[in-house]
């Protein structure tokens, strides 16, 4: 009886023994989770950027408001012959309809409540009282299709160049560079000027204008959608390529001073491995420019839509301003709002793992 009961009180304490090992391992993990300095980066940042985007949405809601006057009589002309009594009481109506009669604060709540809850911009007077949402998912893919792969390809070769004139210093390297740095002093929407008389007024290359079909998996819509898209993505390539090049090669020029390639060079390392060590210690300091030249390429995508009438957001919020469409302006101006906040998000993020020192930010000092 003795060996058994003392059998079973053995059992008990591995057992606690074995919970309270779990139990610690589970601690250890929670800790080691809530101690990420990655994820305190990443929830501050958050943090940051939606306070940023808070304040640009109240903006976006005060501003037409603010307006002195009845903001329904500058985008409504009454037509002519209407009474001005029927013609104010049009106007009553249409304020009660989209909730212009309220307090100032509770048109505010209710704003918020339904772009949080519903995600609801409205909807279009220009588009027949479509949602304004869907109006910007049928644009917002063209506006992306230039940004994001202009921002990634300018980015290597533009760092590619001026790196490479900036290690080399030869002549024939030097040339791309300050071919591209020409290029650069070029305003966009001048050289977007003279693409469209070059090659689609003069040599008829390239259509202009026209109805450009919504993205599908089809041959005859993607070849109609890539003839329109050809032109704005050449002119946003060649005037930010330079940008890039010129930060690269005077950080390479500073880069060739450095002991360790020195070093590296007496050891009898080859030329090609010493410069593809250089290139990585100078790219590092590029990607800090990477939220101010994705926050300028935004806006010189929207301006380069409009001039090609490529069918973006920016093409969209012309129209909107030229039709007096409140809720179209507003919403393409929110969700370009959205785009900025979150690339930079993106971009920080990618930073971090990048520099590692970035998301310590001195912990270990």
């Amino acid at each position: 009886m003795k060996s058994t009961e003392m059998g079973i009180t053995e059992i008990k304490k591995n057992k606690e023994q074995d919970s309270f090992f779990e139990s610690s391992e589970k601690k250890s993990t929670f800790k080691k989770i809530i101690s990420n300095s990655f994820l305190h980066m990443a929830i501050k940042k958050g943090i940051f950027y939606f306070v940023v985007f808070f304040i640009a949405l109240t903006m976006a809601f005060l501003i037409p408001r603010l307006v002195p006057g009845n903001i329904l009589e500058y985008i409504y002309q009454r037509p002519q012959g209407t009474p001005q009594a029927v013609w104010d009481e049009e106007i009553r109506e249409l304020e009660e309809y989209l909730g212009l009669n309220y307090p100032l604060h509770i048109q505010y709540i209710n704003f918020l409540r339904s772009f949080f809850f519903k995600f609801d911009l409205g909807y279009s007077t220009l588009f027949r009282l479509e949602p304004v949402i869907n109006i910007v998912e049928r644009t917002l893919p063209y506006t992306l299709m230039l940004v994001i792969p202009v921002l990634i390809i300018t980015f290597y070769i533009g760092n590619w160049i001026g790196a490479h004139a900036g290690y080399s210093g030869k002549k024939k390297d030097k040339i791309s560079y300050y071919i591209f740095m020409i290029l650069q002093t070029a305003p966009f929407f001048w050289l977007s000027y003279v693409f469209v008389d070059i090659f689609i007024v003069e040599l008829d290359w390239f259509p202009y204008g026209g109805t450009v079909p919504p993205w599908a998996w089809d041959w005859n819509a993607i070849s109609t959608i890539f003839n329109h898209f050809w032109l704005p993505f050449v002119v946003l390539i060649l005037t930010n390529i330079g940008g890039w090049s010129t930060g690269a090669y005077s950080l390479m020029t500073f880069e060739k001073g450095e002991d360790y390639l020195a070093y590296t060079n007496k050891l009898g390392f080859r030329d090609k491995t010493m410069q593809k060590y250089a290139f990585r210690n100078s790219m590092l300091p590029q990607f800090t420019g990477l939220n101010l030249r994705f926050n300028g390429l935004i806006g010189a995508t929207l301006i380069t839509e409009v001039i090609f009438q490529f069918p973006g957001l920016g093409a969209m919020m012309l129209q909107a301003f030229k039709s007096n469409d409140y809720n179209l302006i507003i919403g393409t101006f929110i969700i370009t709002i959205i785009i900025v906040v979150l690339g930079n998000y993106v971009i920080d993020m990618c930073y971090a793992v990048l520099d590692p020192r970035i998301r310590v930010g001195g912990k270990g000092e």
